[in-house]
């Protein structure tokens, strides 16, 4: 079979100190001996969904929130306009105010839930619907597809909100709705409670990846992933879906399957780079390291026939048996470390 690895955060971020990453043999072998192109992409989730000849309509966003939302509520996703709207914090900082998102804002269930309720009940008029299926994502149905372009959260995440926003011929109109709810937010017992405990408040939602759930008719045999976006790929087109867990566990897994193609999209690095988290990001490090061991234990048995890495925003690396024999070749994980294009340094939420 074919193996193609899609990493993002695998190089980690600006501020970190490559000697005090977990060693890496398995990892370093391959990123010495493979060869190494630039990727025609420039963001993870767009390297995701090429896999499966899925990409943006002319001067249009992505339209990753169906497809996530075919993995967390598939009879909602089929109908309609959807775009992520996930929970977020604005911080100011000097004269700029700083997005935050994703898990470390720290969302509970409850706290979503009563959210998303006085969300629904104040745009009932607007004809709009947010929905949570999980705390940290959540969803918006429209009646039609706003005139704007957008940015995904983890390119705004840790960024100057205004350099963030929406742009395109209706984005000072859609952004009236997004202040309204600001201050709906900021008003509503939750964030009080938070407030009072020192938590980060829920500023808003933050809006991207919107329209129709597009076609999809081709890609891998079988898919290996836990972000909703892999999952829900995998559901459009029938492929065959397994957790990030159940891959790592044993190989014995995808020979039951016979795939010909294996996608692997590991992103518990994401977050951790995104968030300058050394100790979360070394971690899943540990857990890629196991993951990566198998597969090229399966390249020298003949068991797979190539294998790919691509961190899924620049650099991706091609290794089929041959390229083994490249003993000569030292540059690891170490000489790659901080060379994403989105490295840069972000604060903290």
């Amino acid at each position: 079979m074919n193996v193609r690895l899609i990493c993002p955060g695998l190089f980690g971020f600006h501020s970190l100190d490559p000697r005090s990453a977990p060693p890496t043999p398995a990892l370093d072998r391959l990123l010495a001996r493979a060869g190494a192109q630039e990727s025609p992409q420039r963001d993870p989730l767009e390297t995701l969904v090429a896999q499966f000849g899925v990409f943006a309509p002319p001067g249009a966003d992505l339209a990753t929130a169906a497809l996530c939302l075919l993995a967390e509520a598939p009879d909602l996703a089929r109908a309609g306009c959807w775009l992520h709207a996930d929970p977020v914090h604005l911080r100011a900082d000097r004269d700029r105010l700083l997005l935050f998102g994703g898990p470390s804002l720290g969302l509970g269930p409850e706290e979503a839930t009563a959210l998303v309720a006085a969300f629904n009940a104040h745009f009932r008029d607007d004809d709009l619907t947010l929905i949570a299926p999980e705390p940290s994502r959540w969803y918006l149905r429209v009646p039609a597809l706003p005139n704007i372009r957008t940015q995904s959260l983890h390119r705004a995440s840790g960024r100057p909100l205004d350099a963030s926003a929406p742009t395109g011929p209706e984005a000072r109109a859609w952004g009236r709705w997004q202040n309204e709810a600001q201050m709906l937010f900021h008003r509503h017992p939750v964030n009080q409670a938070r407030e009072a405990a020192g938590r980060p408040l829920v500023s808003g939602v933050w809006t991207w990846g919107g329209g129709a759930l597009p076609q999809v008719f081709d890609g891998p045999d079988l898919m290996v992933s836990d972000h909703p976006l892999g999952a829900g790929l995998a559901r459009a087109l029938g492929a065959h879906l397994l957790g990030l867990g159940e891959a790592a566990q044993s190989s014995t897994i995808w020979s039951a399957l016979t795939p010909e193609s294996v996608l692997i999209f590991w992103d518990a690095l994401w977050w951790p780079a995104l968030t300058a988290d050394r100790e979360a990001w070394c971690d899943a490090l540990t857990e890629l390291e196991t993951l990566v061991a198998t597969l090229t234990a399966d390249l020298t048995a003949g068991r797979v026939r190539a294998l790919v890495l691509d961190d899924g925003e620049r650099w991706r690396f091609t290794l089929g048996p041959w390229g083994l024999r490249r003993f000569w070749r030292r540059r690891g994980l170490s000489h790659w470390l901080g060379r994403s294009p989105d490295a840069n340094a972000r604060p903290r939420a």
